[in-house]
């Protein structure tokens, strides 16, 4: 059984990545404001839980 040449099966790759990428279905512009909107507000809640404890841990160990 012989290989495959690299031209042969770099053309049968790039014609079964375009067959999986018609299968996705991406969210429509609502959806993706509502994932966004909630990626916004998490990082804002941890950016300040961040800083508060830094806050605490820099008040504490300047105590020290």
């Amino acid at each position: 059984m012989e290989k495959a040449s690299v031209a042969e099966r770099t053309s049968q790759y790039v014609r079964e990545v375009r067959a999986e990428t018609r299968k996705i279905v991406w969210p429509g512009v609502r959806r993706t404001g509502m994932y966004t909107a909630v990626v916004l507000v998490t990082v804002g809640v941890l950016a300040l839980l961040i800083y508060v404890a830094d806050l605490v841990f820099g008040t504490l160990l300047s105590h020290v």
